[in-house]
C-alpha cells in the first residue's frame, strides 16, 4: 500500500526537472559515442587522447547533472516525509523543555555545521553544542537553512 501526499506528484521530480536532466544525459551519451567513433580507426595517440578527453568531459557533465537531480529528489522526499509524519523522533520535542532552555521552534546550529535547523529537526537530535540564534544571525555567519525542516519558513 502506498501513501501519497494530497496534491503531490507521484515522483519527486517535476516535468521541468526531468526535461532539464535529459539534455546533459544526451550530451554525456553523445560525448561517449563521439569519443568511441573518434578514437576507432586512428593510430595517432594525440588524436585519440583528444577524443577520450571529450568523452570524459561529457561523462563528468552528465554525472554532475545526475547528482543535482538526485539531490533535488532527496529534498522533495524529505519535505513530503515531514508533511506526512512530522518529525519521526517520538518524544524528542518534549525533551527540549527539560533543562536545556531550547524550545522546538528555536533555530539552532553548532560551530561545525554549515546549516541551521529547527530544534526539533531530526538532523540535530542529540547533538551537543547547539546554539540558539535567529535566522538573520545564522545567515550573517554564513549558515544556510536546512532543506528538510525548512527553518524560518524557508523554501
Amino acid at each position: 500500500m502506498t501513501t501519497t501526499v494530497p496534491g503531490a506528484a507521484a515522483t519527486p521530480w517535476s516535468p521541468k526537472q526531468r526535461r532539464l536532466l535529459a539534455g546533459p544525459l544526451l550530451i554525456g551519451v553523445g560525448g561517449i559515442v563521439a569519443g568511441y567513433v573518434g578514437t576507432s580507426g586512428t593510430l595517432q595517440v594525440s588524436r585519440q587522447v583528444a577524443w577520450v578527453n571529450l568523452a570524459g568531459a561529457a561523462l563528468l557533465a552528465s554525472g554532475a547533472s545526475v547528482v543535482l537531480f538526485l539531490t533535488a529528489a532527496r529534498r522533495e522526499i524529505g519535505r513530503r516525509r515531514l508533511s506526512l509524519f512530522g518529525d519521526v523522533i517520538v518524544g524528542q520535542a518534549e525533551g527540549f523543555h527539560l533543562g536545556t532552555g531550547i524550545g522546538p521552534a528555536d533555530l539552532v546550529s553548532a560551530l561545525t555545521m554549515t546549516k541551521y535547523h529547527r530544534a526539533d529537526c531530526s538532523f540535530v537530535a542529540g547533538k551537543p553544542g547547539l546554539a540558539v540564534a535567529t535566522a538573520v544571525n545564522h545567515e550573517k555567519i554564513g549558515k544556510r537553512p536546512c532543506g528538510v525542516c525548512l527553518p524560518g519558513g524557508a523554501s
